[in-house]
């Protein structure tokens, strides 16, 4: 897991204690982490206010060096642009960023595929149907 960059989404601004936001699209900003040894190394908060498409946050993420990505949910469509792009997506990620982080690094996270596409988080949350 040497020099692994996450990107979690977040309500509010992206920290340690942010909340992860339940679905990728939808949050406030996405938390960058960086892994090294096993530890967490740095964190970067990344704006989405400026959301128009999950497609734009799929581009700006990978830019940024990203090759996890830990979701509540996320629809089909980034979903496929993570997949095609080689990043790998854990689904079903609740808490804080810190939590998510340490379920990840202690490899209690899922694997996301397509029948599982938004609707990691349709039992705690409720359905989401994207536009």
């Amino acid at each position: 897991m040497e020099g692994t960059k996450i990107a979690i989404p977040c309500t509010g601004e992206a920290g340690l204690q942010a909340r992860v936001s339940a679905h990728f699209g939808r949050c406030d900003s996405y938390a960058i982490v960086t892994i090294e040894e096993g530890r967490i190394k740095a964190i970067k908060s990344m704006s989405n206010r400026n959301h128009t498409d999950c497609g734009g946050s799929v581009r700006t993420l990978v830019e940024n060096g990203v090759g996890l990505m830990l979701v509540g949910g996320m629809g089909m469509r980034p979903y496929s642009a993570f997949k095609e792009l080689g990043i790998e997506v854990r689904c079903g990620i609740t808490g804080t960023v810190a939590e998510a982080v340490e379920l990840y690094l202690k490899g209690e996270t899922l694997p996301m595929g397509q029948d599982s596409s938004c609707e990691c988080h349709m039992n705690a949350n409720g359905p989401h149907h994207q536009k």
